[in-house]
C-alpha cells in the first residue's frame, strides 16, 4: 500500500512526497487537527529492523530539540517529533520553495545582487543560532531552500548540536557534506561556529560561480586534499562580493568574521562608502592647472564650492556628493574598472535626468564601454520634500541588447522593458538624496543611444 494518505501518529495525513536524503524522507501533510499543511521528515532505518534503532530516535531528538529552540524568519519552525509504528518523525513547518542545489540545476549560476541576498538572509538565522550556541555543521546549498519571492530559510540540523555537547558517537568521524566541509573539519578536527561561516562562505561561492570552490571530484581524498591547502581561486563574478567570501573562505578558522559580522560585511556590499573629506584648495589649484575641465566637472557633479584662498577648506556639501560604491567610483570624471579595456577616444556620454514625474529623477550614465559592451551606472535622486520610501526604474532596452550583471537593485523584465528596483538597504532617500545602481550590458557599446529613463516612488 502507498504510504500516500496514510495517517501519521492518528493526526498528520501524508499527502506527497517533497525529497529524500541518504537517512530520511520528508513528506508533504496536513496536520488534520490543526487544519495546516506540514513537512513530516521520516527518519529511515535498516529494512527489516521491527523499529527505529536507538541512534536514530536520539538523533531525531537531538534535531527537534535544538530546531526548536531557533525561532528566526529564514530558518525553518520545528513543532514536534513523534514515533509511529516503529518510525520516528519530525513535524516541521511547510514551506513551498525548492533546495538551492535544485534552483542552480535549473537556472545556473545566479546573479550577484541575489547571492547577497541569499546570504544575508541564511547568515542572518545562523548568526541566531549561533547566539544561542547551536552549530548547524552542514550549512550546504541541500539544506538552503528558496522560495519564488526570493526568500531563503536554513533547514535540516540533523547534525547540528550545542556548543559544548560531547560528540560521544561521532569520534573520528567526519560530519558534515564533503565539498562544504571547512579545513579544520576536513583535517580531523572539531567543528565550531567559525566552520558554519565555512559552510555559508562555500554555499554563496557555489551559487554565484554554478560549482564549489574546490570542485567536485569522486575521489573524496583528492578533494579533501583540495580543501585541507586551500589553494582556493577567487570567484571570477564575485566583483564586489569577492574579498567578503574570501574572508569567510579563509584556511584559519580564527581569520574569519563571526557570523553576525559576515552577515554585516554581505549587507555592506555594494553600499556607497563614506565620503571622502575635502582637500585643501591649494592642491585643488594644482589639479585645475593640469585639467581645469574635468576638475570642474567633479566638483560640479559633488556640489563642492571652492573659496579660492589658499589653506582653507571648501564651503560646506549642500547636497549629497557622488555616489561611490565598493568598487567603483560613480563619477563623469572617474574611469571604473571593467572587465575589458574602455575606449579612450570617445568621452562617456550620459543623459539628463528624467522628468520627475512621481517624486524622483534617474540619470544613466556610460562609464565605460568597449566593442559589444557597456558600463553603466544610474543614479537615483529624490527631488520631493519628504522622504523616499522606495523607488522603480524603468526604460526600454534597444534591440539586440541583454543585461548581463546587475549590483544595487534588482532587475526585471517583460520583453524590452526594463524594470530596477532599490535592493531594500538603498530604498530610503531623505530629501534631496541620491542612490545609484550599476548594470554591465552586452550589445551595445558607448556611441549607442542613452535611454530615457522612467523614475516613480514605490
Amino acid at each position: 500500500m502507498a504510504f500516500e494518505e496514510q495517517l501519521v501518529s492518528g493526526r498528520y495525513r501524508i499527502l506527497g512526497r517533497i525529497g529524500r536524503g541518504a537517512m530520511s524522507v520528508v513528506w508533504q501533510a496536513r496536520d488534520e487537527r490543526l487544519d495546516r499543511v506540514v513537512a513530516v521528515k521520516q527518519f529511515l532505518h535498516e529494512p527489516g529492523s521491527g523499529s527505529a534503532p536507538a541512534g536514530t530516535c536520539e538523533r531525531a531528538i537531538r534535531e527537534a530539540r535544538l530546531a526548536s529552540r531557533l525561532r528566526h524568519p529564514h530558518a525553518i519552525t520545528v513543532y514536534d517529533v513523534l514515533e509511529d509504528a516503529g518510525s520516528m518523525y519530525l513535524v516541521m513547518e511547510y514551506v513551498p520553495a525548492r533546495s538551492l542545489t535544485d534552483l542552480l540545476v535549473e537556472r545556473g549560476p545566479l546573479p550577484r545582487c541575489d547571492v547577497v541576498r541569499l546570504g544575508r538572509q541564511i547568515g542572518a538565522a545562523l548568526a541566531a543560532a549561533h547566539g544561542d550556541w547551536i552549530l548547524h555543521r552542514d550549512v550546504t546549498p541541500n539544506n538552503v531552500l528558496v522560495a519564488d519571492d526570493g526568500t531563503a530559510r536554513i533547514t535540516d540540523f540533523g547534525v547540528s548540536r550545542a556548543l559544548g555537547e560531547h560528540p560521544a558517537t561521532e569520534d573520528d568521524v567526519i560530519v558534515g557534506t564533503l565539498p562544504y566541509l571547512a579545513p579544520e573539519v576536513a583535517r580531523g578536527g572539531e567543528a565550531g561556529l567559525p566552520s558554519d561561516v565555512y559552510g555559508l562562505g562555500a554555499t554563496l561561492y557555489t551559487a554565484l560561480e554554478g560549482a564549489p570552490p574546490f570542485g567536485t571530484s569522486d575521489d573524496p581524498i583528492t578533494l579533501l586534499r583540495r580543501i585541507t591547502e586551500n589553494q582556493l581561486v577567487p570567484p571570477p563574478h564575485g566583483g564586489p562580493l569577492t574579498a567578503v567570501l574570501m574572508r569567510m573562505l579563509e584556511r584559519d578558522p580564527a581569520a574569519r568574521p563571526a557570523m553576525q559580522e559576515a552577515v554585516a560585511l554581505l549587507s555592506a556590499v555594494g553600499r556607497p562608502a563614506p565620503a571622502a573629506p575635502p582637500r585643501r584648495s591649494r592642491l585643488r589649484r594644482v589639479a585645475v592647472t593640469g585639467a581645469a575641465v574635468c576638475v570642474t566637472s567633479a566638483c560640479v557633479a559633488a556640489g563642492l564650492a571652492f573659496t579660492g584662498e589658499p589653506e582653507t577648506t571648501a564651503a560646506p556639501v549642500e547636497r549629497p556628493p557622488t555616489t561611490v560604491t565598493a568598487d567603483r567610483t560613480v563619477s563623469a570624471t572617474t574611469t571604473a574598472p571593467a572587465p575589458r579595456p574602455a575606449r579612450a577616444t570617445e568621452a562617456p556620454p550620459a543623459h539628463p535626468a528624467a522628468p520627475a514625474a512621481g517624486g524622483c529623477t534617474a540619470r544613466f550614465e556610460v562609464t565605460n564601454s568597449w566593442p559589444g559592451g557597456t558600463q553603466a551606472e544610474i543614479t537615483v535622486h529624490n527631488d520631493r520634500p519628504a522622504r523616499l520610501s522606495g523607488w522603480t526604474v524603468t526604460w526600454a532596452l534597444p534591440g539586440g541588447a541583454a543585461i548581463r550583471d546587475l549590483w544595487n537593485g534588482t532587475l526585471t523584465r517583460a520583453g524590452s522593458t526594463v524594470t530596477v528596483t532599490d535592493a531594500g538597504w538603498n530604498a530610503l532617500l531623505e530629501p534631496g538624496a541620491s542612490a545609484s545602481f550599476g548594470l554591465i550590458q552586452d550589445g551595445t557599446d558607448g556611441r549607442a543611444a542613452v535611454p530615457v529613463l522612467g523614475c516613480r516612488p514605490n
